[in-house]
């Protein structure tokens, strides 16, 4: 989250300490972390890890296909590991699609990219051609397989998810057998683009680019109220648009994005990422602090502007680990839901200093995607990955189950096979390819298992 892009750091902690915030604790206690045991694979966060019989990094399809075929039990496959749900984990065979990375092919506006390479990479790359993403998420990490697996997105009410940008991909079933799938397939196709891992592994991915275009990202603050009136009116006079609710300290850091001509690329962004990390340690030690925090951060963040070519707007360094819970609930009933969520955060006092990451983003066709044949909000809760997240999504989660909200495929959630199903209009419609494509069921951990079986 781009959240203090535009702070004044000095000014800051200045204000910090002079209200005793810093001066409460020993250093040492403020600054402690805790340690988390090593294992051969975790995830971003932390909070999920395997020791799997085998892990391997096969370079090109041939090897691979030598793993998948040679191999027994359970096969998952992880990309830039930054899910928060347990979808990687197995105690069999763990597969790295990082040398299977780069661009393959290029067609017009049509690129065709190998499934381990990262988004910062391949957008990064795509643009040097004159080419960018339709959109993409703030976080550029991911592999594009891994991105699309479980819908990744950014904002804007009449954009998709990166789901929603697939013309064609190559997918290799458990048996070997290797698919070329594209529009023409239909169910197998629309399953394939965001299947969770769940019907084998991708090993390219097509998507339509359009021209390179720049952006000119605004940033501001205003009271929590007033952002929600602001996000919903405009929601669909801008391409981009976006807010971080603070519910403590009633206030929002708001976020807009435009295409530019401007030619003019503005200076770097600072780095915030420790004073971030400083303010959340506060926080977790002095929970009576944080509303004051929460203010304290808004008033110290600059209206500014940032123009640059569409990859270095969207992307945004993240250091400072968290765990999330994100939903989808209609468009039209995302500001309510929110408000639900703020006031329930104030009235049982929970401790939380990671704000509410509110976007809208467009409908699709793809089977599993949080947005089939329904414009979203997407409500994301941050918990810092030191602190208990359960204490924030478990009075959170049945507020957005209320709301008929779809949780993302990578982010913590506790809903059921049949719980999904009534979500997910064609669930049964995916339940059949992956039964299909995968009868023995191998590329289902017990995570998924018990989503799908």
């Amino acid at each position: 989250m781009a959240l203090l892009d535009s702070i004044d750091r000095r000014g800051f902690l200045k204000a910090l300490g002079s209200a005793g915030a810093l001066s409460a604790m020993a250093p040492q206690t403020l600054l402690a972390d805790t340690a988390e045991p090593a294992a051969p694979w975790q995830n971003w966060s932390g909070n999920q890890q395997a020791t799997p019989d085998q892990l391997l990094f096969p370079r090109d399809e041939k090897t691979l296909r030598d793993a998948v075929t040679a191999s027994t039990g359970t096969l998952r496959a992880f990309g830039g590991s930054h899910s928060f749900s347990g979808i990687v984990p197995t105690n069999d065979t763990l597969i790295s699609l990082e040398a299977m990375a780069g661009l393959r092919d290029q067609q017009d506006n049509l690129f065709t990219w190998g499934a381990g390479t990262r988004l910062g990479m391949a957008s990064a790359q795509a643009y040097s051609l004159g080419h960018s993403f339709t959109n993409e998420p703030d976080i550029n990490l991911q592999s594009l397989a891994g991105a699309i697996a479980t819908s990744t997105h950014g904002t804007g009410s009449k954009l998709t998810s990166l789901s929603g940008q697939v013309e064609a991909l190559t997918l290799m079933l458990p048996s070997g057998e290797t698919l070329h799938l594209d529009k023409k397939d239909g169910d197998h196709f629309l399953a394939a683009c965001c299947s969770v891992g769940a019907l084998g592994i991708v090993t390219d991915i097509t998507f339509r680019h359009e021209p390179a275009y720049r952006l000119k990202e605004h940033t501001w603050t205003l009271p929590l109220r007033e952002a929600m009136d602001f996000v919903e009116k405009e929601k669909d006079n801008l391409r981009h648009i976006e807010f971080f609710a603070f519910p403590l300290g009633n206030q929002a850091i708001v976020k807009t994005m435009e295409v530019t001509d401007d030619p003019q690329d503005s200076p770097p962004r600072e780095d915030d990422n420790e004073l971030l990390e400083t303010i959340c340690k506060v926080a977790m030690h002095a929970g009576w602090l944080t509303p004051s925090l929460q203010k304290l951060v808004t008033l110290f963040v600059e209206d500014s502007t940032f123009v640059s070519g569409s990859p270095t707007v969207y992307g945004n360094r993240r250091t400072v680990r968290f765990n999330e819970m994100e939903y989808t609930v209609a468009a039209q009933d995302g500001m309510a839901c929110l408000e639900e969520v703020c006031d329930t955060l104030r009235k049982e006092d929970i401790n939380v200093f990671f704000p509410i990451e509110f976007r809208y983003v467009g409908r699709d066709d793809r089977l599993l995607s949080m947005f089939h044949e329904r414009d979203g909000a997407s409500l994301s809760i941050h918990q810092y990955f030191a602190q208990d997240y359960q204490k924030v999504f478990a009075p959170v989660e049945p507020i957005l189950n209320r709301y008929a909200g779809r949780p993302h495929w990578g982010k913590l959630h506790n809903l059921t096979r049949q719980e999904l199903a009534e979500l997910y209009p064609a669930f049964d419609r995916f339940q059949a390819v992956r039964r299909e494509l995968d009868p023995q069921g191998r590329m289902l951990n017990p995570h998924l298992m018990r989503l799908f079986t």
